[in-house]
């Protein structure tokens, strides 16, 4: 119970407002001002991947972050595509979703403190310019959006 008390401490409270406004904008226009009730499996699949990534790197001990990497980022636009687009389940795309948010705001944030994302690329071999990386990472961030259009109307 400590370790899930930790987790929750720790978490940047902007991530945890960005992500609840994100749920609450999207579900709004979704749902026109009458969610569902399954548009509570929505809100509980946001707020479960707001808190994931934490969890999966304290619970697994993972250090460093295998999820703080280019090659991570790759492998998860695939994955969150698949199932925004195809897997029909609210639950499953509102965790995507903000993991896809957390993944960004990660980004940004160190992108700003540290100037560069290197750290992101160490898994591959020579060195990414600067211009490459923020590339990548508008590429990466367009894909959210267009994620979250497919999401509103389906």
């Amino acid at each position: 119970m400590d370790k899930i008390k930790e987790i929750i401490s720790k978490k940047p409270q902007l991530f945890v407002i960005v992500s609840l406004v994100y749920l609450f904008l999207t579900g709004l226009v979704k749902w026109k001002l009458t969610p569902a009730a399954s548009s509570l499996w929505y809100l509980f699949g946001g707020v479960t991947g707001i808190y994931f990534l934490d969890a999966a790197e304290a619970f697994f001990h993972l250090t460093p972050s295998p999820f703080r990497s280019v090659i991570f980022q790759a492998l998860f636009v695939v994955v969150s595509l698949f199932v925004v687009s195809s897997s029909g389940s609210l639950f499953a795309s509102g965790l995507v979703l903000i993991l896809y948010l957390t993944l960004i705001l990660i980004a940004v944030g160190e992108l700003r403190m540290v100037g560069n994302l290197d750290s992101w690329y160490q898994m591959v071999a020579g060195k990414v310019t600067l211009k490459a990386q923020q590339s990548i990472l508008t590429a990466f961030i367009i894909v959210f959006f267009i994620e979250t259009l497919l999401l509103i109307r389906s």
